[in-house]
């Protein structure tokens, strides 16, 4: 054990620890992880991963979720090989609490806590300003517009800081990692929290902010956005006026950017409060007019010649032309694929001891039955535990389990996520090939892989993703002995998508998806209240199709995410078998919708 660390520490620092000289601090948490505070007044872990180590690994091991794996990736540039003596950096806000505090206690060995939150001690720049109150917010709260709140409990503290400066954090603000409270309570509430008027001194409890404001929230949704653009300036930007009840975190930076993710949105925000000075995100006025920059937009909040918005509104109109279109009463000879996310040792995103893997299998074993009882439709499986099978057990909080399989031939004990992920698709895939082999017509195979979210914790409800045309085109394939030792991968290792195949499985997917959203908003189920259906993920800057749907050929396919288990509401409903069932159900009856709305065609 020794020998080992001590090759670790003389690799570490050999190894160049971030790209910039300009680090203004840079200090070893333990053997194989540094923290560093860089010239932008980010806080990384800088690591240099275990002999042997996966992506799913490093990810379960410094952020408790093995299901970030991909994010923490893209953020370095990575495929999905970690390879040996690659040093990965993981921002402050992905890493698990208990290493979030020993990354900043490092970097600030004079913070402390007292009785009325926590002490930082500033650290000065290579200027003369330290950090921003903004950047202290969101390192401690996880929101940077608590800056006001934070700015209110130190009186004397302008918005500029210097070395030196003594900054309370209040206790109620903090995240569980510095001693606070639920993470529910610690964030500026995208659908909790509801900026009330100076005109307005009635005090609203939470769960009344909480229904006023998904309500102002869901009719703005339903309502075309009233915006007006700016197209000559240095910077364009478009003009939103806020309306009564709204919150520029959700009715604008959530709503027109369309980020989801705690960081992404705190990040957005961090640049229209920029871009507008504004002082206090707390104190705007209704009729506010934000000025929100025109890079930041949606394509469908673009002006309507604008060349972004064309595009977009050109690939959706070919993607809906190329979509043939099918019925089948009673999903009579429809074959449905259902996938469980994650499972074995990847157990997905983890919150207060509730893992995804349990609760999402649960979830389709529940539609399996449903779909076996009540339809005409066959019914796939990507994957099985051994010892719960496929009957969910009559118990709300479920026991945790790591026994699934990928149901390959030979089976895959799932032992690594993204093996994992790239043997479900090659297994679908064949079962497709099976399906149409045996008279199915195509439009009648369906995939759906049931997940659940872990987006900012104010967000709730279902979103759904969808193989966005432009992110499928090309050829991909996976070699190596784990692949080839399996007969799906064999009969058919590389997959091709053409421009056509792109377009049509859109267009049948998008159609899938807004059926699905329809159901689960009749049954009164939660629904991200802003673009529910997407056709890519947007994070840390990068887009992207997860590769579930990115690399299968079945032309009607979803990722489905059926609550965020960062909100303690969606949390608290999930570990209910009556909600489980009642998401089982909405998803049955939006299948059923979906082949009952399409127009007379082939089936």
């Amino acid at each position: 054990m020794g020998k080992w660390w001590g090759w670790i520490s003389c690799t570490f620092l050999a190894l160049p620890l971030l790209s910039a000289p300009a680090d203004l601090i840079r200090k070893e948490v333990s053997p194989g992880i540094r923290a560093a505070l860089t010239s932008e007044y980010e806080i990384v872990a800088v690591v240099v991963p275990h002999q042997g180590d996966a992506w799913t690994r490093l990810a379960k091991r410094l952020t408790g979720d093995a299901g970030r794996w991909e994010e923490i990736a893209q953020l370095n540039g990575s495929d999905d090989n970690l390879r040996h003596g690659q040093v990965v950096r993981i921002p402050l806000t992905l890493l698990k609490p208990s290493l979030q505090r020993e990354v900043v206690a490092t970097l600030f060995p004079g913070d402390r806590t007292s009785s009325g939150g926590w002490k930082h001690v500033v650290h000065g720049g290579r200027g003369i300003e330290g950090e921003s109150l903004w950047k202290i917010a969101e390192w401690f709260t996880g929101d940077g517009a608590n800056y006001s709140k934070i700015r209110k409990a130190n009186p004397n503290q302008g918005l500029s800081t210097r070395s030196g400066d003594v900054v309370l954090i209040p206790s109620k603000l903090l995240t569980a990692a510095f001693g606070g409270g639920m993470e529910e309570e610690n964030a500026s509430k995208a659908a909790a929290e509801v900026r009330k008027s100076e005109n307005d001194p009635a005090q609203r409890s939470t769960e009344d902010e909480d229904v006023s404001s998904a309500a102002v929230e869901m009719a703005a949704a339903r309502q075309p956005a009233a915006l007006t653009y700016e197209r000559n300036a240095a910077d364009p930007y478009a003009v939103y006026r806020l309306q009564k009840g709204e919150a520029l975190y959700s009715s604008v930076a959530i709503r027109f950017t369309g980020r989801v993710y705690a960081k992404d949105v705190g990040d957005v925000l961090e640049r229209i409060v920029a871009f507008n000075g504004i002082e206090d995100v707390s104190k705007l006025r209704v009729g506010y007019s934000v000025k929100i920059p025109m890079d930041l937009l949606l394509p469908d909040y673009l002006p309507l010649d604008h060349p972004d918005r064309m595009a977009d509104d050109r690939s959706k109109a070919a993607s809906a032309q190329a979509a043939k279109r099918t019925r089948a009463r009673g999903l009579s000879g429809v074959h449905v694929i259902l996938d469980a996310g994650h499972g074995g040792r990847d157990v997905g995103t983890v919150h207060d001891d509730l893992y995804e893997s349990d609760y999402v299998y649960d979830i389709t074993a529940r539609l399996k039955q449903l779909l076996e009882a009540k339809s005409g439709a066959k019914v796939s499986m990507t994957t099985r535990s051994r010892a719960v099978g496929y009957t969910p057990p009559a118990r709300d909080v479920l026991v945790p389990a790591n026994d699934h399989q990928v149901l390959t031939t030979p089976r895959y004990d799932l032992e690594d996520a993204i093996v994992g992920v790239n043997l479900r698709w090659y297994l679908a895939n064949s079962i497709f090939r099976r399906a149409m082999k045996n008279g199915v017509t195509k439009e009648k195979v369906v995939f759906i892989s049931v997940h659940a979210d872990s987006l900012h914790p104010s967000l709730r409800g279902a979103m759904a993703y969808i193989p966005g045309e432009r992110f499928v085109h090309g050829s991909y394939e996976k070699r190596g002995s784990i692949y080839l030792a399996r007969a799906e991968v064999r009969e058919k290792p590389t997959v091709r998508h053409s421009q056509e195949d792109a377009l049509m499985a859109e267009g049948l997917s998008r159609g899938l998806a807004e059926a699905m959203v329809r159901s689960f908003t009749d049954a009164n189920l939660k629904v991200h209240p802003f673009n529910p259906v997407r056709d890519n993920v947007v994070r840390g800057g990068r887009e992207w199709v997860p590769a579930i749907i990115r690399h299968n050929v079945v032309p009607t396919r979803m990722l489905l995410e059926v609550g965020n288990l960062a909100n303690r509401s969606d949390r608290k409903l999930i570990r209910t078998r009556r909600h489980r069932q009642a998401i089982a159900q909405a998803m049955y009856d939006g299948l059923v919708a979906f082949y009952a709305e399409q127009d007379a065609g082939t089936g």
